[in-house]
């Protein structure tokens, strides 16, 4: 058996260099559209993933086992997909791709596979049910084709074909995991967490289920069960991917100490890790060390030169520091390497919003909605700039779509509410503003800000003092605070109190023209 198993590894070391993808690994759990903060699984680290393979079969199939000698059942299971996956770097496998003429089930599904990874789904469909035709009761490839299903939106027929796997194989933990993953992206977060458990149950070691229960327990309020489990992942498989994770869970957390050092163990583990680089230099972002930060996206695009990511995440650093031709030469770089990725088209039309390439900026923006149209960021990126260009009937409709899509975004009634405002309807600005604070719990003093410039528009003057006063009292030395308050008490002929706000405005701002003519008055 040793030598059985020593022989396997060496194979697969050799063929884990190349081939795409770990045929029974899944990545279903939600990602951030396009951004560079996700969770991995082994197939993110190519070395590794024969051996994934070869472990879970073998820990699963024990019975199949027999003096030494691999059986028929076994030979299908881990040999054959062995040989399937080198089979696609040979010329053979790309004369036979196309009709899947001489090609062995085996083959096929790790053609399957491969047409995944490209996101090739019809392809990938017609290859797992030319299959199923030829080998009904292949559990797997109905988990595989299940994964499919569901990415196309046939939900009921993903379902069918994880029960038919499960009844082949009720004791296949990919079933589980794949049904958990289906279930945590539709929010059914008991409904996952219980496949997930049952996977474990079944496979103690199953790494990439560890992984996503643990930002499941994150997603569920439970911090230090998702830093547990991400520390089990680890201790399980030590590798670039589980330090990777870990970091993340301690980033959000946040622990930015702790995450600094997962992401230094991932790249002392692997050089080359490109998420790690990304993680890492936007964890500096948030500490403002940006020449770090330069670095790692640096070294991102360096260990991959076609990571879309890389480039618009060092665009916006240019962005930050106004070097607005360096970040659209980034920003051109992310589109031509993924002319699909929505979020490429924000940047760049954001780039293009700052230098006033105005209809550039409209053609990215709708561009990058076309892609995305249930991507809240492009809706706002386009209607900001309709409201640069006083176009307000424009701006509302990507407004109102925003709380459509995200009713409790705080944030999406405050903009709206700022464009009643300037389109001079300070009732609506209110009751925009009241919403955004309710969802807020009144922690944001720009939202109290606006509220108090609605309501003395609106002529409540009390009210509004009282909420200027609240915004001095969250603030250290808001200049326009106590402006507008000093502005308000005067209406109210509250002369005195008004020239102490004023006299205040003017001890932080001395050259604020406005509020010497306004001390002019009050003298």
């Amino acid at each position: 058996m040793k030598t059985i198993m020593r022989n396997l590894n060496k194979l697969s070391k050799n063929i884990g260099k190349k081939i795409v993808r770990n045929i029974t690994s899944f990545k279903m759990y939600p990602t951030s559209l396009g951004g560079g903060k996700q969770i991995l699984t082994a197939g993110e680290h190519i070395s590794q993933l024969v051996e994934t393979l070869i472990g879970r079969f073998f820990f699963l199939k024990k019975k199949n086992l027999n003096n030494g000698v691999i059986s028929k059942k076994m030979g299908r299971k881990v040999i054959a997909p062995l040989m399937a996956a080198a089979f696609l770097m040979t010329p053979a496998y790309a004369l036979a791709a196309e009709d899947f003429s001489g090609l062995t089930d085996s083959q096929v599904y790790e053609l399957g596979n491969s047409f995944m990874e490209k996101r090739d789904y019809g392809r990938a469909m017609e290859a797992y049910n030319y299959v199923l035709s030829e080998n009904s009761g292949w559990a797997v490839v109905y988990t595989s084709r299940a994964r499919t299903k569901f990415i196309l939106g046939d939900r009921e027929g993903a379902e069918a074909d994880l029960n038919t796997a499960l009844s082949y194989d009720p004791n296949l933990p990919d079933a589980y995991y794949v049904r958990g993953s289906f279930l945590y992206m539709e929010n059914d977060f008991a409904g996952a967490e219980e496949n997930f458990n049952h996977a474990l149950e079944l496979y103690p070691d199953y790494v990439d289920a560890i992984t996503i229960l643990g930002k499941l327990y994150f997603d569920t309020g439970r911090e230090n069960e998702a830093v547990k489990a991400m520390s089990l992942a680890v201790e399980k498989a030590p590798s670039a991917a589980t330090y990777v994770n870990r970091a993340m869970i301690y980033s959000k957390i946040p622990d930015a100490s702790a995450a600094n050092l997962d992401y230094n163990k991932a790249l002392e583990l692997d050089p080359n890790c490109v998420t790690a680089y990304l993680n890492r230099g936007m964890l500096f972002v948030e500490q403002g060390k940006f020449t770090a930060a330069r670095s790692d996206f640096d070294s991102a695009i360096k260990a991959d030169p076609k990571n879309a990511s890389a480039y618009i995440n060092r665009g916006y650093l240019s962005m930050e520091s106004k070097k607005y031709e360096d970040a659209m030469a980034d920003f051109n770089k992310a589109v031509e390497l993924q002319p699909d990725n929505a979020l490429a088209y924000n940047a760049r039309g954001l780039a293009n919003r700052k230098v006033g390439s105005s209809d550039e900026a409209l053609r990215d923006f709708d561009k990058c909605i076309e892609l995305a149209p249930d991507y809240e960021v492009g809706y706002q990126s386009r209607a900001m700039l309709h409201r640069d260009m006083g176009e307000y009937d424009k701006a509302l409709p990507d407004f109102e779509k925003i709380i459509e899509l995200n009713p409790d975004n705080p944030l999406a009634h405050y903009d709206k509410g700022c464009l009643y405002l300037e389109m001079q309807q300070p009732d609506k600005a209110l009751e925009l503003f009241n919403k955004a604070i309710e969802l807020d719990g009144g922690n944001t003093y720009q939202f109290v800000m606006n509220k108090a410039v609605a309501e003395a528009y609106l002529g409540q003057n009390e009210a509004a003092v009282a909420d200027f006063t609240k915004v001095i009292d969250m603030t250290d030395n808001y200049v326009m605070a106590y402006h507008y308050r000093g502005i308000v008490y005067n209406t109210m002929g509250m002369k005195a109190e008004a020239k102490a706000d004023i006299d205040k405005v003017l001890m932080l701002d001395p050259e604020n023209q406005q509020a010497k003519e306004l001390m002019k008055k009050l003298k």
